[in-house]
């Protein structure tokens, strides 16, 4: 992680910048999934936090929906398809 963009206490909008997070081949701004208020945040700048761990807590109101969400896991496709070229003929 290089930066965060925001702190607990702040109100934050839907795809508001939260975090700038460097992978092995890029860094990219994490915006953030939904609007409201941020109660924690895991890290700090240079901490690693792997894949499925939890990033950042939210407080929203009652009648708004929450996300929830994991990174699908790396799995092979279980369906295959096969595309065979149609020359046409002259």
């Amino acid at each position: 992680m290089l930066e965060w963009l925001g702190s607990p206490g702040d109100q934050v909008e839907r795809n508001q910048p939260l975090v700038e997070e460097e992978s092995s081949k890029s860094a990219v701004e994490l915006p953030s999934p939904q609007a409201g208020k941020v109660v924690r945040i895991f890290g700090g700048a240079g901490d690693r936090i792997n894949v499925r761990e939890p990033l950042i807590v939210f407080e929203v109101p009652d009648n708004t929906a929450g996300i929830m969400g994991t990174v699908p896991k790396d799995e092979a496709p279980t369906r295959r398809v096969r595309l065979s070229a149609v020359l046409d003929e002259d």
